[in-house]
């Protein structure tokens, strides 16, 4: 793929060159015209005319499409399950079992997490619904991203379509659906992922709103507030969107107060749990308990230390987020194997020219409506990342949506410029997608099943069948203990209650209390000799901890990366 990649970085090169000379000999040639000289040669604008039946036509196929390759093996790759798609699930469980957190919390605004951190919400309560009518399982854990996966590349294909017409709306649809970022993140559970998804849903209803009837404003209002509780880092995003979009369109005549007010409001009425559970983490306020919702003080949190403001040495953690943006947004350096394939990165490698290019065509469109919010929405992001330390793919997802708006822009001026580029564009965006799903469906399945404890969850399907009282389990290759547990309940389909404490019977069966029948170690090593010798214990170990046991006494079944061990 890297000999490709830079042979398709030539090409873009050379396309976005040519596109910017006919550009200019364009403007040289009306100047030459109007002094009576002699014109240079070069490609007229001359793009047929697409009608709505082909373009709808188009639409459906390439997001039936997206859609297919999203669907393919869902559920089974990637192999096994995320520790943050697992405690997102077992509160999704608790939530439709009880109306509670794993911990007993009545309808939290905000989640526990790892126990020494924060989780948003919104991820758990759409797997609650899920659970309610089909149960808990790995593909109704990881639904919810799926579905506003492509309702987002939904509507930022029609945001782009309304903004820049057919074409570009058709170039946004098929640039979203063959994208390494969104298609990966589609596949897996993350609570964070939700963030960039809701948030450009807010923003096409938005733009509609401000173009055609008001009332959509009011809708982007909802998304806009639930994408509060999608990620931690909207506390200070959205904010700060809504705050420079409505001003720029007050000044702009396109909103008056009273509708800003009226958003404001829906906005308000939907996010302040949220609001108000930062509020009391801040000041360092007890807990609050209302009829319908927990507003929760984390005592133990230290995702504070996260935010730029709050960090120890402000300057010099600027500096810092300023190179990770710059390595995770321009160079595409990956972080985790999850969240960006090797040779794919996040928008392809060879993409960037046209990101850059998509600035021109913004600016000299002279149709388009929105050339405002684009901006606005970019800056937005641009500012996410510059205030959260440590930035990684995952905490920056709100800026892919906002790069793809450029790079289609950018793609939309080669063909405006120059028509029979669009043959060549679409070989090299048809050759990239075939292999970035040959590659995930073959050699990438397997490296990254280790990032999702593959193994772990066969190992613990069959102990629960097993006549044993007690399983140990030992840390993940991550030395995780938060990780064993998370993934461990998730697997059982452990009943909140009697992971509280609170009864003796998870899923039918009487056992004995949580504390007694699991006990975690950081590795076999540390779990005493005697307990080695009950027969009535089964471990889940990792792999390569097996040499702990004596075969002649253990039975041992290896499952990837973990392996389970039982007295002969």
């Amino acid at each position: 793929m890297d000999e490709l990649n830079k042979l398709f970085f030539i090409l873009v090169i050379i396309m976005c060159v040519l596109s910017l000379l006919n550009s200019i000999i364009k403007i040289y040639n009306r100047i030459a015209e109007k002094k009576g000289k002699k014109k240079l040669f070069c490609f007229n604008e001359d793009i047929e005319q697409i009608s709505d039946k082909k373009y709808r036509a188009l639409l459906i196929t390439i997001l039936l499409f997206g859609l297919f390759i999203r669907t393919w093996k869902f559920g089974i790759i990637p192999a096994g399950f995320n520790q943050d798609g697992a405690f997102s699930a077992v509160d999704g469980k608790a939530l439709a079992d009880y109306g509670t957190d794993r911990y007993g919390t009545f309808m939290p605004a905000h989640l526990y997490g790892w126990g020494y951190s924060q989780m948003s919400s919104l991820l758990s309560y759409l797997i609650a619904i899920l659970v309610k009518l089909f149960g808990l399982n790995e593909i109704t854990a990881r639904l919810p991203l799926l579905i506003f996966s492509m309702i987002g590349a939904t509507c930022f294909s029609l945001l782009m379509k309304d903004s820049f017409g057919k074409r570009a709306g058709l170039i946004s649809a098929f640039l979203v659906c063959i994208n390494p970022w969104h298609f990966l993140q589609s596949r897996w559970a993350l609570d964070c992922n939700l963030f960039a998804h809701f948030f450009i849903i807010g923003v096409y209803f938005f733009n509609k709103g401000l173009n055609d009837k008001k009332r959509y404003t009011y809708i982007s209002m909802i998304f806009f507030a639930l994408s509060m509780y999608s990620y931690g880092v909207a506390i200070y995003t959205i904010p700060f969107f809504l705050a420079i979009a409505c001003l720029y369109y007050m000044i702009r005549k396109k909103l008056k107060i009273k509708e800003v007010v009226i958003s404001a409001l829906v906005y308000l009425l939907i996010a302040w749990p949220f609001i108000a559970t930062m509020a009391i983490n801040y000041f360092k306020i007890d807990t609050i308990k209302l009829p319908f919702v927990t507003l929760q003080y984390f005592s133990e949190s230290v995702r504070a230390s996260d935010i730029l403001f709050f960090c120890n040495d402000p300057k010099q953690q600027i500096i810092s987020n300023v190179k990770s943006l710059i390595n995770i947004i321009i160079f595409q350096k990956n972080d985790w194997i999850f969240n960006g394939m090797p040779g794919f990165a996040t928008l392809y490698t060879f993409t960037m020219p046209f990101f850059f290019l998509g600035f021109i065509e913004l600016f000299r469109n002279k149709e388009c409506k929105s050339k405002g919010l684009f901006i606005i929405a970019l800056v937005t992001s641009i500012w996410c990342g510059l205030i959260t330390n440590d930035v990684n793919i995952s905490r920056i997802n709100v800026i892919y949506y906002e790069i793809m708006m450029f790079m289609a822009l950018g793609i939309y001026f080669t063909i405006r410029e120059i028509r029979y580029i669009k043959y060549i564009d679409l070989c090299m965006w048809l050759v990239a997608g075939v292999m970035l799903i040959n590659t995930y469906f073959g050699d990438y399945a397997e490296s990254v099943a280790k990032e999702f404890r593959y193994g772990f969850g066969e190992a613990v399907k069959i102990v629960e069948e097993m006549d044993v009282d007690k399983i140990y389990v030992t840390a993940d290759n991550y030395n995780s203990l938060d990780a064993s547990r998370a993934l461990l309940m998730f697997y059982t389909k452990m009943d909140a209650k009697y992971f509280q404490g609170k009864t003796n019977i998870s899923n039918g069966k009487e056992l004995l209390p949580y504390n007694e029948r699991y006990k975690y170690y950081t590795s076999v090593g540390s779990i005493k000799y005697r307990d080695l010798e009950d027969k009535k214990v089964a471990y889940i170990i990792k792999s390569s901890e097996k040499y702990f046991f004596d075969t002649e006494k253990f039975k041992i079944q290896e499952f990837g990366n973990y392996a389970l061990v039982t007295k002969k």
